[in-house]
């Protein structure tokens, strides 16, 4: 029989996938290990290899269409098999998930004939229940051609072909209201001479929503403070020769940071907290989130307890996660549960910068460079090398008493980085 080729559940938390790209087309002679698509979920994207040698036979998933965790995507036809075959393997699918939904699903009374073809009942994917209400077409009255029957949004597409050369549809277009968002079918037009348009990817379409939710869900304000950072630079230097050895990583002036910022909101725990429409959570571990530049985007791996983890041991996860981040491995794991997120742009010269809260934390740091400046110390100008911290809170949870007594330790912790660590 066919090998199912099915959507790989990357963590515990996932539990649907996009497919971005086929690297293999029907008819293609694969091996086992070698890329057949990738998928992404959230900001991450993850190669799924063959697991078997065969041929491509069936694509049922195309590009962009997102479907749940352990669905049939694609057949793999074996040695000896032909295509025909992919009917009987089909088959045994669809029977094997309706045997699954008549254990799993508790039986209830009989459903009334109003609610019997609802978009509840019908089997579909989430991108082709969303096409069908944005573009009004009756998904119950739609043939779905993927897995055991399910409706995927090329056969929406087709069914709104359809309605649209029926004379018969007019009336019901003409009746929908003004209001009701339906998109123009044509492409955008008119680009000026050498422009290009790049579609949104996956990631960059997560980057907005979450950028936009936190301008509008978060009462936003801000607390900034110039410290002078002679100290962490020494307290790196002794620890530089050390970790290196034992440990086999550089440390950096971000890793010695998230620990101070951590241990500082240890002494502050409304900044490790959530907004909720029942109260105001607070989390009993700083799950450090450090926000980090991709070629494509922006992305939050975590540092999880990081408390109660040395610097050696923060160096070499932020050493780890950054390999994940340039070879595009991350698993949604990695990128999930921070409580609070540490933003540098120190690399880049930058003296001052505020940063968006990471939603649904209720704070972020952002730390800029380290600039050698003149300054007055017992009454005499000097040069030391400061570095400007800025706060993002949410007012709605966190007052401004006692994000400054936040930022008072923080910087305190900085200028004497023995106090915390």
């Amino acid at each position: 029989m066919p090998v199912d080729v099915v959507m790989p559940k990357l963590g515990l938390t996932m539990t649907e996938g996009l497919i971005v790209e086929w690297k293999k087309k029907e008819g293609d002679a694969v091996a086992k290990g070698e890329v057949l698509f990738v998928l992404e979920t959230e900001k991450v994207t993850y190669d799924v290899e063959a697991p078997e040698d065969g041929v491509l036979g069936k694509i049922l998933v195309q590009e962009q269409e997102s479907v749940p965790v352990g669905a049939v995507v694609a057949y793999l036809l074996k040695a000896g098999e032909i295509a025909s075959d992919i009917a009987g393997a089909a088959a045994h699918d669809s029977a094997s998930q309706i045997s699954t939904e008549a254990t799993d699903t508790p039986k209830t009374p009989s459903i009334s004939p109003q609610n019997d073809n609802s978009e509840q009942r019908v089997r579909a994917t989430p991108l082709a229940k969303k096409y069908a209400r944005e573009n009004n077409v009756d998904i119950s009255a739609v043939k779905g051609t993927g897995p055991g029957g399910r409706i995927v949004k090329e056969d929406v597409e087709k069914a709104q072909a359809s309605q649209a050369d029926k004379p018969a549809a007019a009336p019901a277009q003409a009746s929908l209201p003004a209001s009701s968002g339906t998109p123009a079918a044509a492409a955008p037009a008119g680009l000026p001479e050498g422009a290009r348009l790049e579609k949104f990817t996956g990631m960059r379409r997560a980057i907005a929503a979450n950028m936009l939710a936190s301008k509008v869900q978060a009462a936003q304000a801000y607390m900034d403070n110039t410290c002078d950072a002679s100290r962490i630079q020494e307290y790196r230097e002794t620890l530089l020769s050390y970790v290196e050895k034992k440990a086999g990583v550089r440390v950096t002036i971000t890793d010695i940071l998230m620990k101070i910022t951590a241990a500082a909101i240890r002494e502050h725990p409304v900044i490790n907290t959530r907004w909720t429409d029942d109260g105001v959570l607070f989390l009993p571990e700083v799950h450090m989130g450090m926000a980090m530049a991709l070629d494509k985007g922006l992305i939050v791996p975590v540092i999880r307890n990081i408390n109660s983890k040395s610097i050696a041991q923060v160096a070499k996860e932020r050493v780890a996660l950054i390999k994940k981040g340039k070879e595009g491995t991350f698993l949604p794991d990695d990128i999930r549960g921070g409580t609070f997120t540490f933003s540098a742009l120190g690399m880049f010269g930058i003296e001052h910068f505020t940063a968006v809260i990471n939603q649904p934390e209720n704070a972020i740091l952002a730390a800029a460079a380290i600039i050698d400046k003149p300054v007055v110390v017992s009454g005499e100008i000097v040069i030391r090398p400061m570095m400007n911290v800025s706060l993002t809170y949410d007012h709605r949870t966190i007052d401004g008493a006692e994000a400054g007594k936040f930022m008072m330790t923080l910087k305190s912790y900085i200028e004497n980085p023995l106090f915390a660590l």
